[in-house]
């Protein structure tokens, strides 16, 4: 579940040119600047669409709805995104870039064991995403669709899932390192992946008080996850 389009500006001005023929026209801003702009305008428009989302549905919200709140024009919002897929695909890679950044700036939780430090990815995942619970679940829907850019099978996904199965094969590597887990190598990363989806779309059906099943559940299943792997025994 973890995912945008450049977009470029400019004018001419003409008339300058005519009555000031040998000014020495503006040089271009440094690249990175102009990308700082871009992304500056990515993430307006991204939260722009992220309000009307929850207004009003993933479904029912159009392009130029998103346009008229980020307070830009319809076709430069498809300079930025062509679909709302690729909003969505740019929403989860936000998401991922603050969670790995998170992850990595904790260095209290580096510390920590690794069923600790599994479950915290988790639960700091789920409450980045509760403000947003219907958007993500129309999304859920929206990738069971196999022509969906969200699909897993889409190439479009696919460089995120990748993304974020090589951070969680060196958490795991550093737990096999300090001899904590046995070596799973990438299966481990790609099993650990599929849990983190499972419940993620358990969170989104959970409607106990404050998700409190979602979390009973998770730290049950990490505990059990590493009795196994250590002792080759589940202690559910």
């Amino acid at each position: 579940m973890f995912l945008v389009a450049p977009a470029a500006a400019g004018c001419n001005n003409m008339s300058a040119l005519i009555i000031l023929p040998m000014k020495t026209p503006p040089a271009k801003p440094p690249r990175s600047k102009r990308s700082a702009n871009k992304e500056k305008t990515r993430r307006a428009i991204l939260q722009a669409a992220l309000a009307l989302f929850a207004r009003q549905g993933f479904q029912r919200t159009t392009t130029r709805a998103i346009s008229r709140k980020a307070g830009i024009a319809e076709g430069t919002l498809f300079n930025y995104f062509r679909t709302k897929e690729d909003l969505a695909l740019y929403f989860f890679e936000q998401e991922l870039t603050g969670l790995i950044a998170w992850f990595k700036n904790n260095k209290r939780l580096q510390q920590a064991s690794l069923p600790e430090q599994l479950f915290a990815l988790i639960d700091r995942h789920l409450d980045g995403l509760r403000p947003y619970e219907d958007f993500i679940g129309a999304v859920y829907l929206r990738a069971l669709q196999p022509s969906s850019r969200l699909s897993p099978l889409s190439l479009a996904s696919q460089s995120q899932h990748l993304r974020y199965l090589q951070f969680i094969r060196e958490v795991l590597a550093r737990a096999e390192a300090a001899k904590e887990i046995p070596a799973v190598g990438d299966f481990g990363a790609i099993a650990f992946g599929l849990f983190h989806l499972a419940m993620v779309t358990y969170w989104l059906q959970d409607r106990s008080s404050g998700k409190e099943n979602t979390l009973a559940l998770l730290d049950r299943s990490l505990k059990a996850a590493n009795g196994f792997l250590n002792r080759n025994q589940w202690d559910w």
